[in-house]
């Protein structure tokens, strides 16, 4: 069976699909998800039957980001009485958070292009995990939100040093102070994604498209490319 808990991967035709694959929890980003995408973009780097991968999700959101009940240790010595404060959380976050941007950054590092497959909400650390892919496509239902001012702490698993290079700083700073929604129209525009498609369905006909006209391209070229 499949060896992972947080994602489902199989190959076909030189595509490697990789799929997130924890609908009922948003996808969210555990403990178990880093160090499985970890693991799982290692075995797509040393399988050489994999010339490109589509990355895409399940469920209502692409993923809602990260599970900061996963990362709120040391958290938990506060009274009953009080909720944890988002400021300790966020510390306890940013703590890992350099250790969580290495696993993100070995998505640049693999030898394959990643086209991200992106559908509903794409949020907080999953804006990280988009802009560390090679190509983004949309469906008409997605946005991308730079969470972290929502619960008082600092974006940062990579997306302030990621995002400015694929649309204007302007509006990435924009995005980061205020924690709004950019849309998928206005995603379109700005550069963000490729292209938009009216549903998951037709998108990811399309990345499979594009997959396959990369995957007929020579691999060690592609390779070089990238």
């Amino acid at each position: 069976g499949n060896k992972y808990s947080c994602f489902e991967l199989t190959v076909n035709d030189h595509i490697g699909n990789l799929v997130l694959s924890r609908p009922n929890e948003l996808n969210t980003m555990s403990r178990d998800f880093w160090v499985e995408l970890g693991e799982v973009l290692e075995e797509i780097d040393r399988n050489s039957d994999i010339r490109v991968v589509i990355m895409s999700s399940t469920g209502k959101h692409f993923c809602a980001g990260m599970d900061l009940s996963a990362f709120s240790n040391g958290v938990e010595d506060i009274s009953e009485d009080k909720k944890p404060d988002h400021a300790r959380i966020g510390e306890a976050v940013y703590r890992v958070a350099k250790e969580l941007q290495g696993y993100i950054s070995k998505l640049e590092k693999i030898r394959v292009p990643v086209i991200a497959a992106i559908h509903g909400g794409c949020i907080g650390g999953a804006v990280d995990l988009v802009t560390a892919c090679d190509i983004r496509l949309a469906s008409s239902d997605s946005f991308f939100c730079i969470q972290e001012i929502n619960i008082g702490m600092a974006a940062d698993v990579g997306t302030l040093q990621r995002l400015p290079k694929i649309i204007p700083d302007s509006k990435m700073r924009e995005m980061a102070y205020t924690g709004r929604r950019m849309y998928a129209p206005e995603s379109k525009e700005t550069g963000l994604v490729s292209d938009v498609h009216e549903a998951q369905e037709a998108m990811l006909s399309a990345a499979n498209d594009l997959a396959k006209e990369i995957a007929s391209k020579s691999p060690v070229a592609i390779y070089g490319l990238k």
